[in-house]
């Protein structure tokens, strides 16, 4: 009898084996619509596997911002490939703990993307969401609930896929003085596409291609030859890239909190540069547009009591509506530099500042709280704060009390929420 017991007690005192990561979801009275998202999708037995793998799981909350239709469609079977894009975006290889997340800037997703990580209050930021519950263990893993669904980039398309690979080869052959085998490489690939049906160039597009490429080969030397397809082959890149199509068209190609973004050459007309010659000063600046980004640059004095440079441009109402923090990307020169809030689209003197510190050429995000922007007025701190709500404006400021040249480039202007309730 006492063996008996022993035994029953001995039973009791197992603990149950720890759920793996879909076990977990399952489980979870907040991660409904994921589970029927990963069931779709076919991902089940992945996420399910040995692992170690890392889940910024999407709460039900976060997926009933999703446009019915365009969730519907997702779940459907014509969906499925852009499912599972979806949700690789969200899965990383490895365990990563909070405490890990918090001391990188980014993590690589199994959809081979980047998501950025910032630390804001006390908040830990994946992309554009706020994680609300972490640290969640599992067998094989660890997930943290999140409170948006992250929309990763277009997919390049074969084309620029193929294009970029024939870059990566010629480079190499052309610095190490082999010329010719450059050559060779860029004109085999551009005749394949020239051969090739498959990458959605139109018959005119394919003629006017091969005029191009036999221009190109009459040159006179091989370096010239190489850098005449090396012009052909950046002008389809180009192209290519920016109509890579979606692979849903409900689903927008950016975060729709996106502000600004730089694809437009068009957009540098946008900015008014405002320098210190108001108050006799010599200080300069220019804002350039190209390649998805935006560069302000020039060089600050201090002669005649002068020291500052700035641009600024006018925002559409509503554009920080919902959101509470502005996100940027941004890379800068060193230097400590100022993104200032405006509630008027007028000229004015008086805005909202936060400084923030750049490492020099190096890609950083950086998170602002809007209502912890303090009010400038003719540079002077004033009572004062501003809501997101009010917002009507955004400028950049160089204004270290420095001499000397600035460079800072944005790719990327974002409206978040820090300060959802968990």
């Amino acid at each position: 009898m006492i063996i008996s017991s022993l035994i029953v007690a001995a039973t009791l005192s197992v603990a149950a084996p720890q759920p793996n990561i879909v076990e977990l979801a399952v489980s979870s009275d907040d991660l409904n619509t994921l589970v029927t998202a990963v069931k779709a999708a076919g991902l089940a037995e992945t996420l399910s596997s040995e692992g170690p793998l890392t889940v910024f799981a999407p709460a039900d909350s976060a997926f009933s911002q999703v446009k019915p239709e365009t969730l519907q469609s997702l779940l459907s079977e014509p969906g499925t490939p852009t499912l599972k894009r979806i949700l690789a975006h969200h899965v990383v290889a490895g365990e990563l703990q909070a405490s890990d997340i918090v001391n990188r800037d980014s993590v690589t997703t199994l959809a081979g993307t980047e998501l950025p990580v910032s630390y804001v209050q006390g908040r830990v930021l994946i992309g554009d969401a706020a994680v609300t519950l972490a640290d969640l263990d599992a067998s094989n893993g660890v997930v943290h609930v999140i409170d948006r669904v992250l929309m990763p980039p277009p997919a390049a398309k074969p084309l620029y896929q193929l294009l970029v690979l024939t870059i990566e080869r010629g480079v190499p052959l052309y610095n190490d003085g082999n010329r010719g085998a450059c050559a060779d490489v860029y004109r085999t690939a551009l005749d394949a596409i020239v051969l090739s049906g498959g990458f959605g160039l139109s018959e005119s597009d394919r003629s006017r291609l091969r005029t191009e490429i036999d221009e190109a080969a009459s040159k006179d030397t091989d370096a010239l030859r190489a850098w005449a397809y090396r012009d052909i082959i950046d002008r389809l890149a180009s192209t290519s890239a920016a109509s890579a199509p979606q692979s849903n068209s409900n689903i927008s190609n950016t975060s729709e909190n996106a502000i600004l973004r730089f694809d437009d050459k068009n957009e540098s007309r946008n900015w008014q540069i405002v320098l210190d010659g108001v108050m006799g000063g010599l200080s300069t600046g220019q804002v350039n547009v190209n390649d998805g980004s935006m560069t302000f640059s020039g060089e600050t004095s201090l002669r005649n009591n002068g020291g500052f440079s700035s641009i600024r441009r006018d925002l559409e109402e509503g554009s920080l509506r919902g959101a509470d923090a502005l996100k940027m990307r941004v890379r800068g020169d060193g230097r400590t530099w100022i993104v200032g809030t405006r509630k008027s689209r007028l000229l004015g003197a008086d805005s909202y500042w936060t400084r923030f510190p750049t490492e020099k050429d190096k890609w950083i995000s950086v998170v602002v709280p809007v209502n912890e922007m303090e009010r400038h007025f003719f540079g002077e701190r004033a009572s004062g704060s501003i809501s997101p709500d009010e917002v009507r404006g955004i400028e950049f400021y160089m204004y270290d009390k420095n001499a000397g040249p600035f460079r800072l480039e944005v790719d990327q202007i974002d409206a978040v929420k820090i300060n959802s309730v968990s």
